[in-house]
């Protein structure tokens, strides 16, 4: 059933998602024009505005994805499960916990989605000739990284760490969400209000949480700097995945009690 849930979420936010992704990228194509082509005085002026604007709207496109990406998740958990929508959505012969996952996984993806983007419109922009050429001729030093043992295994704990905290993250924004819309009125005034309250305290945690994490370069002593490096990784690894999945369990708990015990639909 988590699988049906979804594909229809998938469907449902990738009518937003795409169109912004596709936009970003096609406006990334513009502004490696607008690069290349802005110092010619053979420029047309209309052409030259036009080039000019994409590169704005290019580096705010940049700044405010992942702003944007958070926004429509919000905007997909609160409209199906909070407000009017929810009477149907709630009718379904499906638990709460599948419903939350089903948000939760598709958001992860979607994040996962605007990060690629992100990387392949940076791409884009300085993409030419010279770069392709440079490109090439780094692949063999580019696939030695990739093949060393400690290059991989931070890059797969690296992926691993920021699927927990996106999963730890949204679930924070839902449980949030779910409490402040069992207030009878000013429903996301309130959310607002418990985000922000459960944001300070995950900070503070994570503060104290990271104060404790020891030294295991130094705890090394005659060890190589490389070997130090890895151990010290693996340990802030550890705090934060453990850190990631015990806030996101917290959260998730919060979500499915107030959204069993005090759904308060508008």
């Amino acid at each position: 059933m988590l699988g049906k849930l979804m594909k229809y979420e998938l469907r449902a936010t990738s009518r937003t998602m795409l169109p912004i992704l596709g936009v970003m990228l096609l406006v990334s194509g513009l502004a490696n024009l607008a690069v290349r082509w802005m110092n010619t005085d053979r420029l047309p002026a209309a052409l030259s505005v036009i080039l000019g604007l994409s590169m704005v709207a290019f580096i705010l496109g940049l700044i405010s994805l992942g702003a944007i990406t958070v926004f429509v998740m919000v905007a997909r958990f609160r409209n199906n499960l909070l407000r009017s929508e929810g009477y149907i959505t709630h009718t379904l012969p499906v638990s709460v916990h599948a419903q939350i996952w089903s948000k939760v996984l598709t958001a992860a993806l979607w994040y996962a989605a605007a990060i690629v983007t992100i990387v392949l419109s940076v791409v884009l922009l300085v993409l030419d000739v010279d770069f392709i050429r440079g490109l090439t001729d780094a692949l063999g030093d580019i696939l030695r990284l990739f093949t060393d043992f400690n290059n991989v295994e931070v890059l797969v704990e690296l992926l691993v760490i920021l699927f927990l905290e996106s999963v730890a993250m949204s679930l924070m924004i839902f449980a949030a969400l779910s409490v402040g819309h069992s207030f009878s009125s000013r429903k996301m005034l309130a959310s607002v209000g418990v985000f922000i309250l459960f944001a300070v305290l995950t900070q503070v945690v994570s503060g104290v949480r990271v104060s404790m994490v020891p030294d295991a370069g130094l705890a090394a002593g005659t060890e190589t700097a490389a070997r130090g490096f890895m151990e010290s990784w693996r340990i802030t690894c550890g705090h934060l995945a453990l850190g990631a999945i015990v806030s996101g369990g917290i959260y998730y708990l919060i979500t499915a009690w107030f959204l069993k015990n005090r759904l308060n639909l508008e």
